[in-house]
């Protein structure tokens, strides 16, 4: 990542600089979180406060029925959706 102004720069490059900001973030935000589930963080702030709660939910484990259960009764809910995936990777590592 470059610490280069946001100005004048080619949009490729911006997208880049971005997700280099965000994963900094994330990694700031995964040990803030952390420190909150072991009760190491105060809740309460100047500003906000922060709940911690475990929820459970169920899903089903498609791998596991598809190998358990007959393709035909299955099949008809089995649903496609598209994805669209921009990759960013510096010129000379492709």
């Amino acid at each position: 990542m470059t610490d280069a102004p946001a100005t004048n720069r080619k949009p490729a490059d911006r997208l880049a600089d971005l997700r280099g900001q965000i994963k900094v973030l994330e990694a700031e935000e995964a040990k803030l979180r952390a420190g909150f589930i072991a009760g190491e963080h105060a809740l309460e702030g100047d500003e906000h406060a922060v709940t911690v709660e475990t929820k459970t939910n169920q899903r089903i484990d498609a791998r596991r029925m598809r190998a358990a259960v007959e393709a035909s009764i299955w099949s008809p809910y089995v649903i496609e959706t598209a994805s669209t995936y921009v990759t960013v990777v510096r010129k000379g590592e492709r």
